[in-house]
């Protein structure tokens, strides 16, 4: 080893030698750092599409019944979270991340249940959950349709931004942002945003 360092092919080869295992491991933790990402992306849209679907079908019995369905509010956050839950490998009371969990702390999300007004079920309320508490708050009803802005922290009725929903029906729109456990140490937050409506039978 000693003697490759005294001239100037040796010291090029020690280097290579050197280098090489270093770039490898990093070209490899690059690669695996995206799939990841991409998995973790690809797993929290499908939970929040399955959770929103889920919430929508919430339906109060009554209202059914007499062919205008609308949406108990109440009941439908605690499907959403609890489907959510499922989904992502949560506790379903606190959304602590389970060991099996791809999550590395308990995601935030904003559900917005929308009837357009309170025949069988209050108009509407939106449910703020940031991660240790939740916040309730009513929303106003505005018959149909109705359009929602969402953003990464906020759902918004009537407003406008480069995201905007329109429900022409009782329905929910939801927005989580969870933070992935990365690779190496390297956590990265991504939202992902679902709406869904009654279906009609």
């Amino acid at each position: 080893m000693r003697g490759l360092a005294r001239d100037e092919r040796g010291f090029a080869s020690l280097f290579l030698v050197i280098l090489l295992p270093l770039l490898i491991f990093l070209i490899a933790s690059t690669g695996q750092y995206s799939r990841f990402i991409t998995e973790a992306d690809a797993d929290l849209e499908n939970a929040v599409a399955g959770a929103a679907r889920a919430a929508a079908s919430c339906v109060v019995e009554r209202s059914q019944a007499e062919g205008n369905p609308r949406i108990d509010p109440d009941m439908a956050d605690m499907v959403f979270v609890s489907v959510l839950a499922k989904n992502l490998g949560l506790d379903p009371v606190s959304l602590e991340p389970l060991p099996n969990s791809g999550l590395a702390k308990p995601p935030s999300y904003i559900l917005v249940v929308y009837n357009g007004d309170d025949r069988y079920a209050p108009a509407g309320k939106k449910y703020i959950f940031d991660g240790t508490g939740l916040a309730v708050e009513d929303v106003a009803g505005a018959g149909f349709p109705q359009g929602f802005a969402v953003s990464k922290n906020d759902v918004v009725p009537g407003g406008a931004g480069t995201r905007v929903t329109t429900l022409e029906m009782p329905g929910v729109v939801a927005v989580v942002t969870g933070r992935a456990k990365g690779v190496m140490g390297s956590d990265t937050d991504t939202t992902r945003w679902a709406a869904a409506r009654i279906v009609k039978k």
